[in-house]
């Protein structure tokens, strides 16, 4: 989608452009330079997924249309920053960059116009750097270098071309994303950063893939579609397709700053598409840097490099957190074996921004390094090490540098190697938690379903597809099933439900249709119809799959314990209670003989046995489950985690029941403890705990104390839910009822009322609660001595009960008693 802003076009357009200046640059571009009408700033659906920032460039004489010497400055500067897009008007230009969120902007203005808009526009965030372009450098040098973003002043497009190369290197070096893993014996996979299991696995994917020219074709089409007009990007692009294997990779990198650059944002913001594009050059780097690493591996034992970069306070105290922890850069990392250009990099950084300026000084042991590194032999970047993907460091001594700025500090790192501990044991447990028998993109697909990230999973899936041979039937038979699994997760159950099958036949008609991939499939299905409330069919493809898994897997097995747990819980919903208990105890079975079961599916066993006794009235049975589930939890989980509050409430409920409202309330009570220390002061499990100890205190008579309670939760819903809920009706009710009980009548009418009003707006009505409303307003008016609006209202909910009864008489032989009352009384 072209997104450019149309500016409105100016009379007298007089461009500063120095055409002499500009001959240089501009031979490699003015050749093929395109037609006026393909000169334009690209939109942002297409560039700004290749680069950390683009370019923002306002002057009041720009005409890109008409002007050559305009033409000719915006496919120079696309030679660094792909996105252009040119204002005339100062107002458009500050809406533009006010709705930029995951972007950077470099800015070029012009004089005239900079002097006003600066002002108003330097402290955004959105900018980084600020180019004054001009034809009269030395008056706008008296008042352009008061703003600290502003980078210079320039007349001519040659220097400023130069200077906005550093500045978007200068970014780049500053987005280089990071994860920061504190490691103690409580460490699980659940509670890393999504980013670092997702380098770490894609690292192992990307070794196991064997590419081919063919997707060399595809990176470079790929990369066409985005760059439409930038003719000096497209020549690059044709000579990598044509030579890639001419150059080693190291040259690439280094010599087409667009390569890293693009690499630089997609693993910054986890770009599936992209990545999966531009893996073949990750893949080939890390081979040649870990080839010419081994080759070197004899030298010097140890190796002290440098790295300056900025990073958010928020990242730096993550950073300060994990002291002795480890961190990992996700891209491939420049270094320095020089201290001072890195120092220098990082007090620069801190001046034109709001960063932290961070010095690394990075030791590394050249045998028994986890990363291979290599030097770039080149004149022009002698003394770089250049780090592969994904290296992994240890975090030692963070301390200022100098006394005058808390903004500039020294991080000293030691690259884990080999033979460490903690890494041993981070990777051992990624390993266990996201193992699979998968390799390549299939693998990668399933991760990051894992993650919850279905969007992301989707497009690996898509890209794959077309990637896989035709003759290879499992690979697309699992990818289908990946895609039925991710719109599952999204809701789509009948696109779901159409992968699924579309997986099934190609089992059934090639592969084996009692495989363990197929299996799966029913499963799927089976869990789209118990979605839909279809419980008979939900149950039927469970047992299928049981019966797959059954025969070729040990019992042990987690997609055997799934179906039968898959099987207990659909006969709970289908109120088979005696069957739900005996497929939930087979599986607690399972779990109590496996010495290596996870201790958490053992307490949700116990929990769902429990719920079970609860629909069946068998509350002792209950509670002794329940205490079981605590017990467990207890020992495995913080003494405020989530997962112990809801068991404390789930007892509570129980004991509430048996009318044991003492023990209710000490369960209640510690649930509460634990919601209001770890939710949010309006999160709906809070106001669900207010309202439990506010019924305990009705049961008991203690009405101020109910009515206390009742008011913390009627704020929470008022908060976060529609005026007209349900949930809101109720608590109207509860309040009505403390009033009543408290014979505050006007009250209790005013919380009647406003109850019987949701109830009654709503669609479909919900005709018990209407009923129960008439009812109570007929009591609180019956209390009052207004027997006729008593009668009144008292016959409504008559009417709505003998319509629902369905002529059964003696559900409301009890509701005619009551009425022979009051008709008494008004008589």
């Amino acid at each position: 989608m072209v997104a450019r802003i149309t500016t409105r076009r100016q009379k007298n357009k007089q461009m500063y452009f120095d055409s002499s200046s500009t001959s240089v640059i501009a031979s490699v571009c003015t050749a093929a330079l395109p037609a006026r009408s393909t000169i334009r700033s690209l939109g942002h659906s297409n560039t700004s997924i290749f680069q950390n920032y683009q370019l923002v460039w306002l002057d009041a004489h720009i005409d890109e249309h008409n002007d050559s010497n305009c033409q000719n400055t915006i496919t120079i500067l696309r030679r660094i920053i792909n996105y252009v897009t040119t204002f005339n008007e100062v107002d458009e230009c500050m809406n533009y960059i006010g709705k930029m969120k995951d972007e950077k902007i470099i800015l070029v203005i012009s004089g005239t116009l900079g002097q006003n808009f600066i002002p108003i526009i330097h402290d955004t965030s959105q900018i980084i750097s600020i180019f004054i372009f001009c034809k009269n450098k030395l008056v706008h040098e008296l008042w352009a270098y008061s703003w600290s973003k502003i980078k210079g002043v320039f007349e001519e497009i040659s220097n400023l071309y130069e200077a906005i190369k550093q500045a978007a290197e200068e970014c780049d070096r500053n987005t280089i994303s990071m994860s920061f893993i504190k490691i103690n014996d409580e460490t699980s996979v659940e509670n890393l950063d999504k980013s670092f299991i997702y380098m770490q696995i894609l690292k192992e994917i990307l070794l196991e893939i064997d590419f081919k020219d063919q997707d060399i074709k595809e990176f470079t089409t790929y990369y066409r579609k985005h760059i439409v007009g930038n003719v000096a990007e497209q020549a690059i692009i044709d000579k990598l397709e044509r030579e890639y294997h001419r150059y080693e990779p190291i040259w690439w990198c280094t010599n087409e700053y667009f390569l890293y650059s693009m690499l630089n944002r997609a693993l910054r913001t986890m770009q599936t598409e992209t990545i999966i594009r531009i893996s073949f050059f990750i893949r080939d780097l890390h081979k040649y840097i870990d080839q010419v690493h081994s080759e070197e591996i004899h030298n010097s034992s140890s190796l002290i490099v440098y790295h300056g970069q900025g990073i958010s306070q928020k990242d730096f105290d993550q950073l300060k957190k994990t002291q002795d922890g480890l961190l990992s850069f996700h891209n491939f990392l420049f270094t320095s074996k020089n201290r001072d250009s890195p120092l220098n990099f990082a007090r620069q950084t801190i001046i034109n921004s709001d960063l932290i300026g961070i010095l690394f000084v990075m030791t590394i042991d050249r045998s028994l390094t986890s990363t291979p590194f290599v030097n770039i032999r080149d004149d022009l970047t002698k003394g770089e090490v250049l780090l592969s993907i994904h290296s992994i460091f240890h975090i030692g001594q963070i301390q200022q540098i100098g006394t005058t700025n808390n903004r500039l500090w020294q991080v000293e790192l030691t690259l884990a190697n080999k033979n460490d501990l903690k890494l041993n044991v981070l990777n051992k447990r990624i390993l266990d938690e996201t193992i699979s028998c998968r390799k390549g993109w299939c693998r990668l697909s399933e991760l990051l379903i894992k993650q919850n990230q279905f969007n992301k999973a989707q497009q690996v899936c898509d890209i794959a597809m077309t990637r896989t041979d035709d003759e290879n039937e499992k690979a697309k038979a699992f990818f289908y099933y990946q895609l039925g699994l991710i719109k599952f997760h999204q809701e789509e159950y009948k696109e779901a439900s159409s992968f699924y099958n579309s997986s099934l036949r190609i089992h059934e008609k090639n592969l084996n249709s009692s495989s363990i991939d197929a299996a799966a499939c029913y499963m799927g299905i089976g869990s789209i119809h118990e979605k839909m409330e279809i419980y008979w069919k939900a149950l039927s493809f469970f047992e299928i799959a049981f019966g797959i898994c059954e025969k070729i897997l040990p019992t042990t097995d987690s997609l055997v314990t799934n179906c039968i747990n898959n099987i207990g819980r659909i006969c709970y919903l289908m109120k088979r209670y005696s069957k739900s208990i005996f497929y939930y105890k087979k599986v607690l079975k399972i779990y109590q003989n496996t010495s290596t079961s996870n201790q958490s599916d053992v307490a949700i066993a116990y929990k769902n046995i429990g719920l079970v006794y609860v629909k069946r009235n068998e509350y002792s049975n209950a509670i002794t489950f329940f205490e079981k589930t605590l017990a467990i939890y207890k020992k495995i989980l913080p003494s405020n985690h989530l997962d112990i509050a809801e068991t404390y409430q789930t007892i509570g409920s129980v004991y509430d029941n048996l009318c044991e409202y003492s023990t209710a309330l000490s369960y209640y009570e510690k649930a509460l403890k634990i919601y209001e220390e770890t939710l949010s002061s309006t999160h709906p499990n809070l106001a669900m705990s207010h309202k439990s100890i506010g019924l305990i205190y009705f049961q008991r008579g203690d009405y101020l104390n109910a009515l206390s309670y009742y008011e913390k939760a009627q704020d929470i819903y008022e908060q976060i839910l529609p005026s007209n809920h349900p949930d809101l009706a109720a608590s109207y009710m509860r309040h009505g009822s403390v009033y009543e009980n408290t014979n505050n009548f006007t009250k209790a009418l005013t919380y009647y009322k406003k109850a019987f009003e949701i109830y009654q707006n709503n669609y479909p009505v919900n005709y018990h609660d209407l009923a129960n409303v008439y009812n109570k307003i007929s009591s609180v008016y019956f209390q009052m001595g207004k027997y006729s609006l008593a009668l009144s209202f008292y016959e409504c909910a008559l009417d709505i009960e003998q319509e629902l009864s369905s002529g059964n008489q003696s559900s409301i032989e009890q509701w005619d008693d009551n009425l022979d009352i009051i008709q008494d009384d008004c008589e």
